[in-house]
């Protein structure tokens, strides 16, 4: 279960996405959620899934990790084509199955939208492969400092992303010893139907969940025992610096950007 579930886990690594600033990331990350927004069509979907090989090629890490990334959510992807495939219809009519009917236009609409929520998935699995979560909390806090004079809790914001990332390996490798141990006890999914399935997977989120909350409560007291407040004047051990290479790996998604605009 732990080299299955790849989702939030950071993989260290020398490349030249490993080395930017966070806050690069997280603005490259802004532009390329505008990118998939903007993908209407099999083409704009091609082109922006390129680019995206190209970005994951960049750090170095197996295709096979983004993958394993994906796999979890695979029957939301499935589910979204499938919705938009029997239930749109636009476009000629290429098959008739029943009470459904399966046009060219709510299949393109299906696999674009599954295509699109596949390119979110896979580059939030950059941003977390190649940044640990202490850089993506600390970036976040320093491009919504300005809000402070808003009045926005950004502090608090940040802190709570912090403890959030740092928790998911965390339940993760709770999950997996909760399952070991049920397995040495004769725990087995194989062979039953899915009714007896899911109850014995709501066992097992149970003592997760329980786990979870043992861990928060552990982490506030720690926190409290060491005084800690959260609007105290605070420096950082390592400071973040912009480079030449972080303005051009932003303006790089740029050319996707005006591509597909200009394809649409």
């Amino acid at each position: 279960m732990n080299r299955k579930l790849m989702i939030g886990r950071f993989v260290n690594g020398q490349s030249l996405l490993h080395r930017l600033d966070a806050r690069a990331k997280l603005c490259s990350m802004l532009l390329f959620m505008a990118v998939v927004f903007m993908v209407n069509s099999y083409l704009t979907a091609a082109l922006a899934f390129i680019f995206l090989i190209v970005i994951m090629r960049m750090t170095g890490i197996p295709l096979i990790s983004y993958a394993r990334a994906v796999k979890p959510l695979l029957f939301l992807l499935i589910f979204i084509a499938l919705f938009h495939i029997f239930f749109q219809a636009e476009g000629t009519r290429l098959l008739k199955a029943g009470t459904f009917s399966i046009y060219s236009g709510g299949l393109e609409k299906g696999i674009v939208s599954a295509g699109r929520m596949t390119m979110f998935i896979l580059y939030a699995a950059v941003l977390s492969f190649t940044t640990q979560p202490d850089a993506i909390a600390k970036a976040l806090n320093s491009l919504l400092r300005p809000l402070q004079k808003l009045g926005v809790p950004v502090q608090r914001f940040s802190l709570m992303l912090s403890v959030s990332l740092r928790f998911i390996p965390a339940l993760f490798e709770e999950a997996e010893r909760i399952w070991k141990a049920q397995v040495s006890r004769g725990f087995s999914l194989s062979n039953r139907p899915l009714k007896q399935k899911a109850k014995m997977i709501i066992a097992l989120l149970v003592p997760v969940t329980a786990g979870a909350f043992r861990r928060a409560s552990a982490l506030a007291d720690a926190m409290e025992a060491r005084s800690y407040r959260l609007d105290a004047p605070r420096t950082s051990y390592r400071t973040m610096t912009w480079a030449i290479t972080d303005v051009s790996y932003i303006c790089l998604f740029l050319i996707p950007l005006a591509a597909i605009w200009f394809l649409r």
